[in-house]
């Protein structure tokens, strides 16, 4: 997370090669967005950014030490693992979040349609969010990363800029994205929130997402939004109402599946840039997406032949109804919209007032005294 710079500013670094050889070299700022200030958040200060250099092949770097005003601070280098098949489903930064229900179903949704991974940034939830995704942990599908608040700024400049958790907004955002990416083990990947899956018109998403993936030249498929709504709700059905979801005529951004070793920066909603000569495509599908306010919508409902679950509907729900019980027992907790909509309220005064606040930091007075929240408190996670 940096200020902007111009093209003219560099970060000094030097890399350490296997060789035990040395190279200085100066790093070069972009902004993930492509610009910066975002245009979403023009008055944040800080943006997400990748710094860089350009390499002919001189060996392994081992490790890259950069310099940041008076201070030298040394980083290990992490390489980026040859990928396998498979696809991942990245989450971004959980915070505040409490619809456990939706994870149940997200989980199972997407593995129905082909994905056998998924990695998601925790930094806040209920304990019940919290107890869902270990288990999924636990069972090996699913990889937790931290994602702990920010943390405060070196002593030697914190009089003269604001704490990174409220000069942020959700810039933050992008940047656990192209971690993920990084992250990720398999070939194939997206990028969803908790109450989103992709669907393809002609099969299932990942037969589709091969056969379209052939063509070399392909490197990411844009699923076009569709807003959906379940009758009735998930959160008290035993979720018998994903059975025959209602479908809802109303714009939204869409989302991409795109192959891990062709993106150089993915964006939440698209890839800004491929490594080679790659281009998205436009899906024979669909991004449904059950938000929470689908009920409130003036929309025309539309017909769709979207199924949630391609094959064997009952035996999903079943085996949904069954990780609940594990994870809780037999008193299921109830679930409590409060907390969201208390969260969407000073989400929508931060966006309202065209502040730069970061919901972590600003909503956590109206959010901490409604439970006892799960945080990550992943000591030294950032440097700053």
């Amino acid at each position: 997370m940096n200020p902007c710079v111009t093209p003219m500013e560099f970060l000094s670094a030097e890399l350490f090669f296997g060789n035990n050889t040395m190279k200085r070299v100066k790093l070069k700022g972009e902004p993930t967005e492509g610009e910066c200030p975002w245009h979403w958040a023009t008055q944040c200060l800080y943006n997400s950014y990748i710094w860089s250099v350009e390499l002919l092949f001189e060996g392994d770097v081992k490790a890259v030490t950069i310099h940041l005003n008076n201070r030298d601070i040394s980083l290990k280098i992490k390489k980026v693992r040859k990928k396998t098949t498979g696809f991942t489903v990245c989450v971004q930064p959980v915070y505040w979040y409490s619809e456990f229900h939706n994870i149940a179903l997200f989980i199972e949704t997407w593995r129905s349609q082909g994905a056998t991974h998924f990695i998601v940034y925790f930094h806040s939830s209920t304990l019940e969010v919290r107890r869902l995704l270990e288990y999924y942990e636990i069972l090996g599908i699913m990889k937790l990363e931290s994602w702990p608040s920010f943390g405060p700024l070196s002593p030697e400049i914190t009089f003269n800029f604001p704490s990174f958790d409220s000069s942020t907004y959700r810039v933050g955002h992008t940047l656990a994205q192209n971690l993920c990416a990084l992250e990720m083990e398999t070939e194939l990947g997206a990028i969803a929130d908790f109450d989103e899956v992709m669907v393809s018109d002609e099969s299932l998403l990942i037969d589709y997402i091969e056969k379209i993936m052939k063509n070399e030249k392909v490197g990411a498929i844009s699923f076009e939004h569709l807003l959906v709504k379940f009758e009735p709700k998930i959160s008290g059905s035993r979720y018998l109402g994903a059975l025959n979801p209602v479908f809802l005529n109303r714009n939204g951004p869409p989302k991409v599946v795109f192959n891990s070793s062709s993106v150089d920066i993915i964006l939440t909603h698209s890839v800004r840039r491929f490594i080679g000569n790659e281009t998205i495509v436009k899906a024979n599908g669909s991004l449904l997406h059950y938000r929470h306010n689908s009920y409130t919508e003036s929309a025309e409902e539309v017909k769709k032949p979207y199924k949630l679950f391609p094959s064997y509907p009952y035996l999903h729900l079943k085996r949904i109804s069954k990780t609940i019980e594990k994870v809780f027992g037999s008193q299921i907790p109830s679930y409590n919209s409060t907390y969201l909509h208390l969260l969407n309220q000073c989400i929508s005064k931060i966006v309202g007032e065209g502040k730069c606040r970061s919901t972590v930091a600003y909503c956590k007075q109206y959010m901490e005294p409604l439970t006892d929240w799960v945080y990550d408190k992943t000591a030294d996670f950032f440097l700053s």
